[in-house]
C-alpha cells in the first residue's frame, strides 16, 4: 500500500469511528505516515499528514468531553467503590493527549481552521518540522533535536530502530553466554519496522520470518496482537512497542514461541510496582535472563545513524522455556567495534533496509 493509499484509507476510518480505540489506533497509523513522510522529505505528505492528527485529536477530544460529561470517565484516581466510571489510564490515554485532544475540541471551527492552515503552511514552506502540532498554549513550534533538547510528545510513535551490532551481540555474546545455537532454528520478528532486527537474525538463523502492523516495504503487514495472526516459530526476536503494548507483546510471544523469547528494552523498562506483579514477580514470568550493554548503543527515532549517540541505557531480556531465572549477565564493550560490519552503513541506513544477498 503506497502512503497516499495509507493516507486515504485512515481518513475514511476516521470518518466511520465511533469508539475511543478506533480513534487511537487511527492516531497511531498517522503517526507511521507523519514517520515517512520525514524520512524521505516529502513536505506535502508530513504537512497533510500532521493536519489530519490535529483532526483526529480533535474527534478524540469530542468523545472524550461527551464521555466526561456523561459520567463515564474519571478524570483522575478513581474513588473507592466507583465502579461505573473507568480512568484514562485504563483506556489507554495519556494524560496530556487527553489535555491536548480536549483543548483541540474546544476550539470553535474557525479557530481550528486557522490552526489547520498555519500549520500545513509552516509545513510546506520548510520553516518548521513539526514533531508534536501544538504545545501547551497552541502555538505552533519546531522541532529540537539534539539528545536532551530533543522535545516528543508522551504518546508519539515510538520507532527507533536497533542498530545491527545489537542484535549480533543477542546472538555472538548473550545466546553464547547461554549456549545457545540458532543455526538450525526458525526466528519471527513481530515488530519488524525497516527490517534492522530481522535483516541480522537472517545472518544467523536458518529461517526469519518478519512483520509489522504498518507497511514499511519490510516484512509482511499484520497486527501481532490480532488473535488471527498466529504463526509460530522457535524463537521470537524484536524490540518492541513501547509502553503496555510491550507487555502484550510479551505475553503473546511467550505463548506461541517453541523455545524462547528475546526483547531489546530500554533499562527502566526492569522498574515499575505494576510491571514487577505482572511480570518480574519470581510467581509469575520473570526472564531467564537479563543482559546489560557495558557500553552506550545508539539509537535515533525513525532510523539508524551510524555515527549517533545516546544518553539512555539498553538491555536484552531473554526467556527461555524451561529454563529458570540465572544471574546477571554484562555484554563485553566491545559490541561496536567488533560486531559493526563494513557495508552495514550502506544496507541499515536505507528504507527500508537493504536486504543481503545470499
Amino acid at each position: 500500500m503506497t502512503m497516499l493509499a495509507a493516507y486515504g484509507r485512515v481518513r475514511n476510518l476516521l470518518a466511520e469511528a465511533r469508539l475511543v480505540q478506533e480513534v487511537l489506533d487511527i492516531r497511531v497509523q498517522v503517526e507511521h505516515i507523519r514517520l515517512h513522510a520525514r524520512q524521505i522529505a516529502d513536505r506535502d505528505l508530513l504537512a497533510e499528514a500532521t493536519v489530519f492528527q490535529l483532526e483526529t485529536e480533535r474527534k478524540l477530544g469530542e468523545m472524550l468531553r461527551a464521555a466526561i460529561a456523561a459520567g463515564q470517565i474519571a478524570e483522575g484516581r478513581r474513588p473507592k467503590g466507583d465502579t461505573e466510571r473507568v480512568t484514562l489510564e485504563e483506556i489507554g490515554i495519556a494524560k496530556k493527549l487527553s489535555a491536548k485532544a480536549q483543548k483541540a475540541a474546544g476550539l470553535s471551527p474557525a479557530e481550528f481552521e486557522a490552526l489547520s492552515t498555519a500549520t500545513r503552511e509552516k509545513i510546506k514552506s520548510g520553516r518548521a518540522i513539526v514533531v508534536d502540532p501544538v504545545d501547551d498554549s497552541g502555538i505552533i513550534h519546531g522541532a529540537r533535536a539534539i539528545m536532551s533538547g530533543r522535545v516528543e510528545p508522551d504518546d508519539s510513535l515510538d520507532y527507533f530502530p536497533t542498530p545491527p551490532c545489537a542484535t549480533r551481540a543477542l546472538i555472538e555474546k548473550v545466546f553464547a553466554h547461554l549456549k545457545i545455537k540458532v543455526d538450525a532454528s526458525s526466528a519471527r520478528e513481530p515488530a519488524c519496522g525497516e527490517g534492522h532486527i530481522a535483516e541480522v537474525l537472517r545472518e544467523y538463523f536458518a529461517n526469519v520470518s518478519a512483520s509489522d502492523i504498518f507497511d514499511y516495504g519490510y516484512g509482511d503487514v499484520a497486527d501481532f496482537l490480532d488473535e488471527h495472526t498466529s504463526q509460530t516459530a522457535d524463537w521470537f526476536i524484536t524490540n518492541p512497542p513501547f509502553d503496555d503494548k510491550a507487555e502484550a507483546f510479551l505475553t503473546r510471544m511467550l505463548k506461541l514461541a517453541r523455545v524462547g523469547v528475546a526483547m531489546f528494552v530500554r533499562l527502566q523498562w526492569l522498574e515499575g510496582e505494576g510491571r514487577y506483579q505482572r511480570i518480574f514477580d519470581p510467581a509469575m514470568t520473570p526472564p531467564t535472563l537479563v543482559a546489560f550493554f557495558s557500553e552506550r548503543i545508539a539509537l535515533c527515532k525513525g532510523r539508524w545513524d551510524p555515527e549517533g549517540g545516546t544518553a539512555t541505557a539498553y538491555i536484552w531480556l531473554v526467556w527461555i522455556k524451561g529454563r529458570k531465572p540465572q544471574a546477571p549477565f554484562w555484554i563485553p564493550p566491545v559490541v561496536v567495534d567488533e560486531l559493526t560490519r563494513p557495508d552495514d552503513a550502506e544496507r541499515f541506513t536505507q528504507h527500508p533496509v537493504m536486504r543481503r544477498v545470499a
